[in-house]
């Protein structure tokens, strides 16, 4: 027996195992295996963190609500306390509904098209289109700096509310029903280091944007003020659209 057969052996046990392995990989009830892109499959990982992290704050949200409900009941709280309570609820909720101004320290984003080095000569409207900033992009950002613990957001003063639209018009956005031109200045009220850290991070969308040559300035800010909305509040539909 020559010495190389060992090898091919080899070779071929392991082609035949790998055949094995990929035509056994799927779900319990034998469904196709889907094979994911690298960005789908990134997509997907970011998508999981934010859910995990909703459900955390759901969890510690529900955990605060029970420890108040068990201490109303059984702490024996004087009715000033409770009602000072309230009080801190209310202006919490203001804050978190966007009718209240707020003031930290935060973060200041300025997003522009990266269309300046763009020769007249190039007519390629998928570049333009990549180097371009849309009402898409400035959602993935909201989502984003929420993720991060964002107190506060506005976008050219207009106050981010939870049910706010954000769509494009050209070469405006309109949010919360006003047209506004770029760049686009986002103010943030927030815990600079936590939001500067995601927002740095690779697989961040900041740094899609910045790779996408769109242009990304962030700088820290101290006794930031956003204003709260003055404009007439409607719930009936929080997605916004």
């Amino acid at each position: 027996m020559k010495k190389d057969n060992p090898k091919i052996f080899i070779l071929i046990t392991s082609i035949i195992l790998g055949m094995l392995i990929v035509s056994n990989i799927g779900t319990s009830d034998g469904s196709k295996y889907m094979q994911l892109s690298a960005k789908e499959y990134q997509d997907e990982i970011n998508e999981r963190s934010k859910l995990l992290t909703d459900i955390s704050k759901l969890k510690h949200s529900n955990n605060d609500a029970i420890d108040k409900i068990n201490e109303y009941t059984y702490g024996g709280k004087k009715d000033e306390r409770v009602i000072e309570d309230i009080k801190e609820e209310i202006e919490y909720n203001k804050m978190v509904i966007g009718t209240n101004s707020v003031k930290g320290n935060g973060i200041q984003i300025v997003l522009k098209d990266g269309i300046d080095n763009i020769t007249e000569e190039v007519q390629d409207n998928t570049l333009l289109l990549v180097k371009t900033l849309h009402d898409n992009d400035m959602i993935q950002v909201i989502n984003e700096l929420k993720l991060a613990g964002a107190q506060a957001i506005s976008i050219n003063n207009q106050r981010v509310l939870p049910n706010s639209e954000v769509m494009c018009g050209w070469a405006f956005l309109r949010i919360n029903g006003v047209k506004t031109p770029g760049p686009f200045t986002v103010n943030v009220i927030g815990n600079p280091d936590i939001l500067i850290s995601i927002l740095d991070r690779s697989d961040s969308y900041i740094k899609t944007l910045k790779n996408r040559e769109i242009s990304v300035e962030i700088t820290r800010k101290n006794d930031m003020v956003i204003a709260g909305y003055t404009g007439e509040l409607s719930y009936s539909n929080l997605s916004g659209k």
